[in-house]
């Protein structure tokens, strides 16, 4: 038998000199694996960044474990965590940064709201305190602050900051991820993310107490992106960002670099990626909302065009295009949307009616076309718009009455939501008249785009077109034998999936050619890090651990509910009692019915015996997030003797129960089996090994068999 001890991925030590070499394990050839810290829980930390303060590393990021689905109303908020290693490699949690289980928080953060993300921490060497700012839409700034004597809390609030840019306006989705920036003079900056600027980048100038800008700032001029992360190397300042933004997705990830915090920022060469002229007409891909230069006045007009969707929309799922009137901007304004996106009761053809106020949609109803609508086939609109009455016209034929008084004046354009939903359309033949039949506005593109205000957009260098399968979190700036090394770290989303307590993360230094520039991700499996001042901090071993599966390697899955039942083999390597083991589970949904662990002996031709001992875990005692569950056993056992811990649950419906896997085969002294009949027949599973370890006191003996 080879027992594996839970440190399998210790670092080994430089001969050189003092410092060590840290070896970061993303995963293996099959992609991300699980993360666990040193108690053998799954780090639930994400979003966030890590920071190195004195001979620690911290790090910081929003919990999932409790349930946290985002735009779920009945998900609650399961706050912010940190946990602090001295190699990054074994990391011990810290716990919450400050109680967010609170009526308070969970209002301001649940599932109910936008949520709260993206903890970022920095210390402040005038006044000694941690500052921590975090994200949230329950304030038109769109963030808190928070001090405190400790990097890991517990942090308490600050008064609300003020900031340059939407400090002033209701709650929403205004400013979105943010990134915090300590310069070589002490100087504080913030980047963050403005959604009411079609997801541009801000980065300000903070006050010396680093809890509030001073209006100081600069724009990016982007678009699309999220998640910034800002750090300098050798008199150069990054900074990278999601390209583009897509919530729980996998995206890009690109960059900028200035001379200073405050710019001037450069990136690729800018260019217009969404709207072009081809053939005579407009194209458009994605980009959002695209409107006419003149128009802002214009009160009672119509509005024709023809209008041709793409079947592009959700991977090829859909088509619509979408016209844009009276419009005070990108967020003000009607938007028509016409298409076959499947709305139920609506399916084949409908017209999307969306009135956006404020930045956020305010109101969205769907009617019905009477006629189907295809996708690459064109069509004649027009919209009339009288007073508070809106009326809409497709191939003549009248499809819509609106009454709204919304909005009496603004511009005329265009609509095409990118990101994930990938929507294009074609649009010709563009004309705006007056209700006494002056021409306000006509276009059939055999020109350029001088009547629209387009911009050529900034856009950063590519350095991953998949931020390595997950989306970019932070560069955290380490200190290291021969110069700094700059730790990328993104989150390997759940897909978009309602428990993201099952993201993993992705580490690996960023690579620096001559000119400065940034070498592409190589999204390499591990990573030697010859990190400065780095500690081991291998856990002291449990004198009782007998057996291990490991901590290298694992991957989640879900499918214990019903029939279906897994167990792990294992055998004694000494003898004594078995006083415990544990076990790697987690949920998804809320199974109604228990997740029951029973410890069995195996007999002499490996089949499962009757049980020793069974334990029921109620669904609230088990994480979202991979976490060790036990068994306490005290069963007398010799070296040699074979079990076999069996995991169930009788629910076969409102979730599942899960397990943590490895197919590498890390443990000889037994292995994985798999029922789908309820336990009757068994099958093994060869070369793969559930998480569990096993504990054996060797001093004493038990009365049970």
């Amino acid at each position: 038998m080879c027992a594996i001890p839970l440190a399998a991925h210790a670092e080994v030590a430089d001969k050189a000199t003092t410092s060590r070499k840290a070896t970061v394990v993303n995963g293996d050839s099959h992609g991300a694996t699980i993360r666990f810290d040193v108690d053998g829980n799954a780090i639930d930390a994400h979003d966030g960044e890590i920071q190195r303060f004195g001979n620690h590393y911290y790090l910081y990021g929003t919990s999932y474990g409790c349930g946290f689905a985002w735009q779920t109303p009945d998900a609650p908020f399961c706050g912010f965590r940190s946990y602090d290693s001295t190699d990054l490699v074994h990391w011990r949690d810290n716990g919450p940064l400050f109680d967010a289980d609170t009526a308070y928080w969970q209002r301001r953060c649940d599932g109910a709201t936008y949520g709260c993300f993206r903890p970022h921490v920095l210390r402040n060497s005038a006044t000694g305190r941690y500052v921590l700012w975090v994200n949230t839409y329950d304030v038109g700034v769109g963030y808190h602050v928070f001090t405190s004597d400790s990097p890991s809390g517990p942090f308490v609030e600050e008064p609300t900051p003020r900031l340059a840019v939407n400090a002033d306006i209701p709650p929403g989705v205004n400013n979105g991820d943010v990134d915090l920036f300590r310069d070589h003079d002490g100087t504080g900056y913030i980047a963050f993310t403005d959604w009411r600027q079609g997801g541009d980048v801000v980065v300000e100038r903070l006050r010396d107490d680093y809890l509030s800008g001073t209006g100081d700032h600069v724009r990016l001029g982007l678009r699309a992106v999220e998640a910034p992360s800002m750090f300098e190397r050798n008199g150069i300042y990054y900074l990278t960002v999601s390209d583009p933004n897509c919530g729980y997705c996998t995206t890009g990830t690109s960059y900028l670099t200035a001379p200073s915090p405050l710019g001037p920022w450069t990136g690729a060469p800018a260019t217009d990626p969404y709207w072009s002229v081809a053939d005579g007409q407009l194209l458009v891909k994605g980009g959002g909302v695209g409107l006419s230069r003149d128009g802002a006045s214009w009160t009672d007009y119509t509005l024709q065009a023809q209008v041709t969707p793409l079947q592009t929309g959700g991977g090829g799922t859909y088509a619509q295009a979408g016209w844009v009137f009276r419009a005070k901007g990108p967020g003000d304004g009607y938007a028509w949307l016409l298409g076959n996106y499947p709305h139920q009761g609506a399916e084949g053809g409908n017209l999307t009616k969306v009135v956006f106020r404020g930045g956020g949609v305010a109101s969205a109803t769907v009617v019905k076309t009477p006629m189907p609508i295809v996708g690459g086939r064109t069509y004649a609109v027009r919209t009339e718009v009288s007073g508070t009455r809106i009326r809409t016209w497709v191939d003549g034929v009248l499809i819509d009455e609106t009454t709204d008084q919304s909005h009496t004046a603004g511009r005329i354009g265009f609509r095409e939501s990118g990101g994930a939903d990938g929507e294009t359309a074609r649009f010709d033949d563009i004309r705006v008249t007056a209700p006494d039949g002056t021409v306000l506005l006509a276009d059939d593109f055999s020109g350029d785009l001088s009547r629209w205000d387009r911009q050529p957009e900034r856009k950063g260098i590519r350095i991953s077109n998949d931020s390595c399968q997950g989306q970019p979190a932070d560069v955290a700036k380490l200190p290291a034998r021969g110069g700094p090394v700059y730790l990328y770290q993104s989150d390997v989303w759940n897909h978009g999936a309602s428990n993201e307590a099952l993201a993993l993360h992705h580490w690996e230094p960023l690579r620096f050619r001559a000119d400065g520039s940034i070498e592409p991700l190589r999204c390499g499996t591990s990573y030697d890090l010859p990190l400065a001042g780095v500690h081991d901090g291998t856990p002291a071993p449990d004198p009782e651990l007998d057996a291990t599966t490991g901590d290298l390697g694992f991957r989640p899955h879900c499918d214990l509910s019903g029939p279906y039942q897994r167990a792990q083999t294992f055998t004694a390597g000494r003898s004594g009692v078995l006083d415990e083991v544990r076990f790697t589970a987690f949920r998804i949904g809320r199974p109604p019915g228990p997740l029951d662990l029973t410890l069995t002996r195996l007999g002499p031709d490996g089949r499962l015996g009757p049980a020793l001992v069974t334990r029921a875990l109620n669904t609230d005692h088990v994480s979202w997030s991979p976490a060790e569950v036990s068994v306490h056993a005290g069963v007398q056992v010799n070296a040699g003797d074979r079990f076999a811990l069996v995991a169930r649950s009788s629910s076969a419906a409102g979730g599942c129960f899960g397990i943590a896997y490895s197919d590498g085969d890390p443990y000889d002294g037994g292995g994985a089996l798999y029922s789908a009949d309820g336990g009757t027949t068994w099958r093994s599973e060869q070369g793969r090994d559930l998480r569990v370890s096993t504990y054996i006191d060797s001093g004493r003996t038990s009365d049970r068999p």
